[in-house]
């Protein structure tokens, strides 16, 4: 799907939500509720399909959600997997026993995009630093705001550089997925916090440029974990291991290739 097919199904979808199709009384199904960015781009439906292929016997319904959603969906027996990118609520979660296992299955990154003359006075800039000059100067900020891993690592630098944006007239909360507020801050000529796969895919429909801060700090690591007291407790587990495995890494990886033509999802 091209970049503007992809961004006109994100918009028109708000929360992507990926085919729940039949299963035959032959096949098992574990429902997999992952942050939106995984299944918007379709990384997760590809490492599915491979899963599916040696696994004949099993079904994944693949869901996508804000972290703070899938979790509390899973909290309430509506999911047998999570792959979240919220390691706060992530540890919560298994501190409070909910998670048969947990395990660290890939990471990507974070960047700051934006109109292009005033990306490149923040090029080299450390994130804290980015986020207090955007403040400083008044430069409009486009959140999601909607209690995804995204939004928190968001809040997490503002608070590191001092600053509440909340009610502030150049900060502009979407409540919404990615895929609106990108093209909010695109209309607006804003910047942004975005994971580096959904910029790549979107990027030309936007018309904003990377920042190109210092990496430092806008690491973006996905854990998976396998629910406990799923009715499908030995699938889950299953998944989540494999999804740690060789074969897993090597699904990843080619799901990689075939999304971004490199390893945006280190596995």
């Amino acid at each position: 799907m091209g970049s503007r097919s992809w961004l006109t199904a994100v918009l028109a979808a708000g929360l992507a939500v990926g085919a729940l199709t039949g299963c035959s009384p032959d096949e098992t199904r574990v429902t997999v509720v992952a942050g939106t960015t995984l299944v918007d781009g379709g990384l997760l439906q590809r490492v599915s399909a491979d899963y599916e292929a040696r696994r004949p016997d099993v079904r994944l319904s693949v869901v996508g959600a804000p972290s703070a959603r899938a979790l509390a969906l899973a909290e309430a027996g509506s999911a047998d997997v999570t792959i979240t990118h919220d390691p706060s609520l992530e540890e919560i979660f298994i501190s409070e026993g909910r998670a048969e296992l947990a395990a660290e299955v890939f990471s990507s990154r974070f960047i700051l995009a934006g109109p292009r003359r005033e990306s490149g006075e923040l090029r080299g800039l450390s994130a804290v630093e980015a986020f207090g000059r955007i403040a400083g100067q008044g430069h409009l900020f486009v959140s999601r705001a909607d209690g995804s891993g995204t939004h928190q690592v968001e809040r997490e630098i503002w608070d590191r550089a001092g600053v509440d944006p909340t009610g502030m007239q150049w900060y502009v909360e979407t409540r919404q997925g990615m895929g609106l507020t990108l093209q909010v801050a695109s209309q607006r000529e804003a910047f942004v916090l975005v994971e580096l796969s959904v910029f790549l895919i979107a990027e030309e429909t936007t018309g904003l440029v990377d920042a190109a801060l210092a990496p430092a700090g806008l690491e973006n690591p996905y854990r998976a974990i396998a629910v406990r007291g799923s009715p499908v407790a030995d699938e889950s587990l299953a998944f989540v291991e494999w999804l740690g495995s060789e074969s897993g890494r090597e699904a990843v990886g080619r799901a990689n290739l075939e999304l971004y033509g490199g390893q945006i999802f280190e596995p």
